[in-house]
């Protein structure tokens, strides 16, 4: 249950889940929407501005944690709109594979499989499989993962230029970032374990230090990613009470669990016993879907010395990503267009740069124009627009459209596309866009051009739609989990200064931890994924990456 290679879920029946006919994949163009609804026209960056640039990087670093499908050798090819200016008359998009028919109903409604476990484990770090694991703690000792030393600074190692750790697609400068963070963040652990247990051997200290760091990011995710992108203080508290229970953090720091109960609403998920509510554990397809954040991306970053907090530079989405993910870390001598900086300053950079607003017309054109660099698994390398492939993926694994999927969550279907989109002249002229590209028929919009659209909660960063199947995933992951919700969340396992280390440590204590020169900039921040505060010269920066 879980593991490598099991299929994805469901949230809705199966029947509501058929694969498409060849008509329906491609109506309307899946370029079209891309082009019409989802692109950021240029110069027109829509900033989400209750979060800092961190929040977007987090995300995509757990989403690799828990799942990846995999392709198959035969394509989609996508015509190319009237005019379109794509180089090449067809998009060609590597179908998802489909995994072996189990039953009859495999023939209407497919399943797919996950190459990535679909526990919170900490995979992107440590690997699905157990060679994948041995082979990053190759030549270590004492339970720590392999990093190398240049120049004071601690870095991932690298083969052929490619990052070893568990999962490396889609590299860049923020991934390089949060890997090499808990990578440190799982070293520091394990060196607490050694002293604490001089006696264990190396596979003790790195399985309990793992334990530990998988939990650390659980709860980083549940009651701080979470209530700063979704900033409503009704969901702060519940989201804190998942993890603590209604009696809070400050009560369960004195009396734990209040007289050993297992009641999750009193002292929270974790160690309340698990409970599959009837079927197998997995993340589902609904789930990935609603994951589809790539707005989040900005054009441009804007980067600033942590110390003097003077510009440095401002470089796009492209200088720092795939190879060049390192540029702004790298000096001149080993590249021209290096920048320099530590961690500490690109750590502090993305503290005060924007992400992108999870809303239409705001997809970075360096995703819909995307060179994916040559790898084992695609040797010519690929040039995709991720906007045409968001859409594809969702029709081709029989996600529901818009109206659909809200009456399979029980929620009101809208009538027409002002309803969709709601008032002000903006709405006005996406809601015109949106009926002239699915040619009037409301029930023909996709999953991700709605919820893009619809009006959002006071507070939140995505949509009401979307946040049905975060919040009903949100407590199954932990729930299910025999390592939070189960008997292994105990001193025994974790031993005591590991179920310490999870519960008394925050997002900000392992960022300073590990670069104390962002104490000044986090010190009065409640939350490290909300925007830091500008040090020095850095407020003297006029750009749209820092201000709105």
């Amino acid at each position: 249950m879980g593991c490598a290679g099991m299929r994805f879920g469901r949230n809705i029946p199966r029947e509501h889940a058929k694969m498409p006919t060849h008509e329906e994949l491609f109506t309307p163009n899946p370029r079209l929407i891309s082009e019409k609804i989802l692109a950021r026209p240029e110069g027109g960056f829509k900033p989400a501005t209750i979060v800092n640039l961190l929040a977007a990087a987090w995300i995509q670093f757990q989403v690799h944690d828990w799942a990846q499908h995999a392709s198959s050798g035969e394509t989609w090819d996508v015509p190319m709109p009237k005019g379109d200016t794509w180089p090449d008359k067809k998009m060609k998009i590597f179908r998802t594979k489909v995994d072996s028919t189990l039953s009859k109903l495999d023939d209407e409604s497919p399943g797919y499989k996950n190459e990535n476990t679909h526990w919170w484990d900490g995979s992107q770090i440590y690997g699905s499989t157990e060679a994948e694991t041995v082979e990053l703690r190759s030549n270590c000792h004492d339970g720590q993962l392999a990093v190398d030393r240049v120049n004071g600074e601690q870095f991932l190692p690298r083969e052929n230029g490619i990052p070893k750790t568990g999962f490396h697609h889609n590299w860049w400068v923020g991934l390089e970032m949060l890997h090499t963070l808990f990578a440190l963040e799982h070293n520091a652990i394990a060196g607490h374990l050694k002293l604490s247990n001089p006696s264990w051997t190396s596979d003790e200290i790195f399985d309990t230090a793992r334990l530990i760091n998988c939990a650390l990011m659980a709860k980083i995710h549940t009651i701080e990613w979470t209530p700063a992108i979704l900033k409503h203080p009704t969901l702060k508290i519940g989201m804190e009470a998942n993890w603590w229970g209604l009696v809070g953090d400050k009560l369960w720091h004195v009396f734990g669990r209040i007289f050993d109960n297992k009641s999750e609403v009193i002292s929270g998920i974790p160690g309340s016993g698990t409970d599959q509510d009837g079927a197998p554990y997995s993340l589902t397809e609904e789930f990935v879907s609603v994951y589809r954040l790539h707005p989040l991306v900005p054009d441009d970053i804007a980067f600033f010395k942590v110390k003097s907090g003077q510009h440095a530079d401002t470089l796009p989405m492209k200088e720092v990503a795939f190879e060049r993910a390192r540029t702004p870390l790298d000096d001149k001598t080993s590249n021209s267009n290096g920048l320099g900086l530590n961690f500490a300053d690109v750590f502090y950079s993305f503290g005060v740069n924007y992400p992108g607003a999870i809303r239409a017309k705001n997809m970075p054109n360096f995703l819909r124009d995307l060179h994916l660099p040559a790898d084992k698994e695609f040797p010519q390398g690929r040039h995709l627009d991720m906007g045409t492939v968001d859409i594809l993926r969702d029709r081709e694994r029989g996600v529901p459209r818009y109206n659909a999927f809200r009456r399979l969550f029980h929620m009101p279907a809208v009538r027409n596309f002002k309803e969709l989109t709601g008032p002000g002249p903006e709405a006005a002229k996406l809601a015109a866009d949106l009926e002239e590209v699915y040619n009037g028929d409301i029930e023909a919009v996709d999953l991700l051009a709605g919820t893009l659209s619809e009006p959002l909660p006071e507070g939140f960063g995505f949509s009401d739609t979307a946040f049905r199947v975060f919040i009903l995933m949100a407590s199954r992951r932990i729930k299910s989990d025999r390592f939070l919700a189960g008997d292994g969340w105990c001193p025994e396992v974790y031993t005591r200064e590991g179920m310490d280390w999870v519960q008394k440590n925050t997002m900000k204590d392992v960022l300073c931890r590990h670069f104390p020169e962002l104490v000044a900039p986090l010190r009065n921040v409640d939350n490290a994924f909300a925007p830091w505060e500008k040090v020095g010269r850095t407020a003297d920066y006029k750009g749209k990456e820092t201000n709105a």
